[in-house]
């Protein structure tokens, strides 16, 4: 098994921890749509579970990037 060199896992976990840190922002961007939406008088039941599912898929993702950070680290 080959291993990667030191430089080239630096490299990997800088481009996962900004990808995760621009995921985060979209994220907490969704979270204030989302809460935004629900304590809204009239709810917009579209938008709603629109917004619902972007915050869903944004926070598997960034648990996903989570891991990659965590298994590039040991």
């Amino acid at each position: 098994m080959m291993h990667a060199s030191p430089l080239a896992i630096i490299t990997m976990r800088r481009e996962l921890a900004a990808r995760y840190a621009t995921t985060t922002r979209q994220w907490l961007a969704a979270r204030n749509t989302y809460r935004r939406l629900h304590e809204a008088p009239v709810k917009n039941i579209m938008a709603l579970r629109e917004a619902a599912q972007r915050l869903d898929q944004l926070d598997r993702g960034r648990a996903s990037l989570m891991r990659d950070l965590k298994a590039l680290s040991d």
